[in-house]
């Protein structure tokens, strides 16, 4: 498998020691902020849609102040 960075193309099969536990370090943190981008995503989403929701169904003559 390979690996870029600045630019470069790197096999990771060539990788040892302290320089293999930080790019596996990295992977983790990349995932770990895409999972977090996507709750936060997803939380969007159903915060705009719980809002219409409440918005719809407040009792008449309280939505407005």
């Amino acid at each position: 498998m390979t690996f870029t960075i600045d630019k470069k193309e790197y096999d990771e099969k060539k990788l040892e020691g302290k320089a293999k536990i930080a790019l596996n370090n990295v992977q983790v943190l990349l995932n770990e902020k895409n999972d977090l981008m996507h709750r936060l995503e997803k939380n969007k989403i159903l915060s705009e849609h719980y809002s219409e929701v409440l918005k719809k169904n407040l009792p008449n003559g309280e939505d407005k102040k």
